[in-house]
């Protein structure tokens, strides 16, 4: 009696049975689909039985049920066989030899990472059975290189082919489309078979006494293979081949014709009974005259040249062997002490970046504060040992975060492309929208002087600093003490230098750390007398790319007279909302958990353009605003290189977009610079 068999999977599996959604079943050798299980199997088309170890994959399977009668029992169909099937691959259309090149030599993408058996056609309605694993690479699945010399050859069942594809794979159904054993073929590497070809031959001819031995020994014969597998010159590598192959087919066909017309033709004249019996007395005497001759010349030619040449080869080879060792214990010390002295070097160079950008700030620097060379700071430590010159003292009675935060150089570095990352991260724990501190933070390295309100003006830079400076920066407040230019660099009660200044000193000794400066209440001060000076310098040239620094503004200027009426051109006003009250950093400072290991990016590394795409950069479609703010749209454009930014052009457009005027999509509008222009316009009012 013929099983009735169903192709299904597991359902799903609640402890203990196994609910198995069948989706087709087997007639005339192959699979046929049917919709309405239901009809079938009632409890919504699904077969329960006990819980099968086989059945707990999401891997096809074959079984067949029994009809429960009676009616007591919960279910009325039973499984009651389980077989796994395999996919059936179909090469029936390609040449045996092409087919295991492909499995066992190149191998094939696409399919599963795990392990899994198949089955593949070959022609002559037979097949093959392998296992496919991943290779070394992990791209691509292969056969595994067991008992491939002697795989066995299967019938195949063609009629699997005029059923129905199940999610467009075949599949075998249980003994039918897999027959018995129809013989073995040989599918092991082409290195194997060569070497196996080599060590048969070796066999088969074994001298005789008084004949010369198979001129390969083994050790050539690995040579040999290595060779061409080294150079990709076996036959599963096809290119250096197929220029020649016709060629070499050819000759060898013309020589053997004319090896076949000689002996032919020696066998007619030698068939003359005198001529042949002569002949071959007279050959086998001379062979053996010669062999004899030769075997003695030769055999003593040959040992003699081989002990004097192998002799002093040996003593050479003992000679290298030794030195080889010598040389190889002295190359694991010197790697060994590379990889200390580079880790020493890495050490010292963060540590004297360090000692230099706070060395900076405790020597009086220059009245403008803004440039401190190697020279004229040692210069400066030399007057302070000789008592010619005084430090400035670190006791100064300002505000909180009036100094510049301490830099932990043993944290490594973030890498570029991950900066939008973690600056949409941050802006999510801080409660800020991601898309402003993305904004604030192409704004700020682009070096535009971001004014803030001062409502959130700590919370933004705390969030922003926590991503570039390890959650530090420093706080300058201004009051009507602050009358020029130079009274930002150097305090105008003690003449100490400012923070401004001291961050100043500190990026231009240091260019890879970030520093971040908050002039906070400039409506304290005369405007007008120094906020132009000091947007030039910031534009300017000398300015370090790492030094960020952002002005606040809680109302008008004390004096009317003073105010800057074109101060939105100077500037750029951003505001955001509020932080929510309940967020992640909230409820971390009120559990009293410890902050994250600070983070930050090395500035020396950030991605720069290269000349051939100066051009690409020049050329870019930034819409009308960018090309009314070029500059901007440049600065902003290699800002955003390399930090994970996918839409780089499309960006800086909406960028300057919403900083000429909202846009009309409202996805496009980037509340914190509309919030900014209402707050700078009610300050004018």
């Amino acid at each position: 009696m013929t099983t009735q068999w169903y192709l299904g999977r597991n359902a799903y599996d609640p402890r203990p049975h196994t609910r198995i959604q069948p989706r087709a079943f087997s007639r005339d050798g192959a699979w046929q689909v049917y919709d309405k299980w239901i009809d079938y199997f009632p409890t919504e088309g699904k077969v329960f039985s006990p819980n099968h170890p086989q059945g707990a994959s999401e891997a096809f399977f074959a079984f067949d049920v029994t009809e429960v009668t009676d009616l007591t029992k919960q279910d009325r169909f039973r499984l009651q066989t389980l077989r796994k099937v395999e996919e059936i691959l179909d090469y029936s259309d390609r040449d045996p030899e092409d087919v295991r090149r492909i499995f066992v030599e190149h191998g094939v993408s696409g399919r599963k990472a795990d392990r899994e058996t198949v089955v593949v056609v070959l022609p002559d309605d037979l097949c093959v059975r392998i296992s496919l694993v991943r290779d070394g690479n992990g791209k691509k699945s292969v056969a595994e290189l067991i008992d491939l010399a002697e795989l066995p050859l299967y019938s195949f069942d063609r009629s699997l082919f005029a059923g129905d594809r199940i999610d467009a794979c075949w599949y075998s159904v249980p003994d039918v489309t897999v027959g018995p054993v129809q013989g073995t073929i040989d599918w092991s590497l082409d290195k194997d078979f060569l070497a196996s070809l080599f060590k048969q031959l070796k066999r088969l001819s074994a001298p005789e006494p008084g004949e010369l031995p198979y001129p390969a020994t083994r050790s050539q014969i690995h040579a040999f293979l290595t060779t061409l597998d080294r150079h990709g010159l076996l036959p599963a590598d096809e290119e250096p081949w197929r220029s020649d192959g016709e060629r070499v087919r050819r000759l060898a066909s013309d020589m053997r014709f004319e090896v076949d017309e000689i002996e032919e033709l020696v066998h007619i004249l030698s068939s003359l009974a005198p001529v042949e019996e002569k002949l071959s007395e007279a050959l086998d005497e001379r062979r053996r005259t010669l062999e004899v001759e030769l075997a003695a010349s030769v055999e003593a030619d040959v040992r003699a040249e081989v002990e004097t040449r192998y002799e002093a080869l040996s003593a050479q080879n003992t000679e290298l062997d030794e030195t080889l060792s010598k040389l190889t214990v002295e190359k694991a010390s010197l790697e060994r002490t590379v990889a200390e002295l580079a880790d020493r070097r890495d050490r010292t160079q963060r540590e004297i970046r360090s000692l230099t950008a706070n060395v900076a700030s405790l020597i009086e620097v220059h009245d403008d504060g803004r440039e401190v060379k190697a020279d004229r700071l040692i210069q400066d430590i030399e007057k302070v040992l000789r008592g010619e010159k005084s430090a400035v003292s670190r006791v100064i009675h300002g505000p909180p975060r009036s100094e510049l935060p301490t830099f932990d150089y043993d944290l490594a570095p973030v890498p570029w492309e991950r900066l939008n990352q973690e600056l949409g991260a941050a802006a999510s724990q801080h409660g800020f929208e991601p898309r402003d501190i993305e904004t604030l933070d192409l704004l700020a390295r682009s070096g535009e002087v971001l004014l803030l309100c001062p409502d959130v003006a700590g919370a933004v830079l705390r969030c922003y600093a926590s991503v570039v400076a390890q959650g530090g920066f420093a706080v300058q407040s201004l009051d009507p003490s602050t009358i020029g230019y130079d009274d930002l660099w150097r305090s105008p009660a003690r003449g100490t230098p400012t923070p401004l200044s001291r961050a100043w000193a500190a990026c231009a000794n240091d260019r890879s750390v970030a520093r971040l400066v908050l002039l906070e209440g400039i409506e304290r001060t005369p405007l007008d007398l120094w906020i132009r000076p000091l947007i030039e310098t910031l534009r300017g040239q000398g300015r370090p790319k790492n030094l960020l620094v952002f002005l606040s503004m809680a109302s008008a200027t004390i004096d009317r007279d003073r105010s800057v009426a074109d101060l939105s051109e100077l500037v750029v006003p951003f505001k955001t909302h509020g932080p929510a009250t309940l967020n992640p950093s909230f409820l971390r400072s009120l559990l009293g958990d410890e902050e994250d290991p600070g983070r930050w990016f090395d500035f020396l590394a950030k991605p720069a353009v290269a000349r051939n795409e100066i051009g690409t950069l020049m050329t870019a479609d930034f819409g009308p605003s960018g090309k009314k703010r070029m500059p901007l749209a440049l600065r902003t454009s290699v800002a955003a290189r390399g930090t994970g930014i996918a839409e780089i052009e499309r960006t800086v457009r909406i960028l300057c977009e919403n900083l000429d005027a909202a846009p009309a999509a409202p996805a496009d509008r980037i509340e914190s610079l509309q919030l900014g222009r209402e707050y700078l316009r009610t300050l004018s009012n």
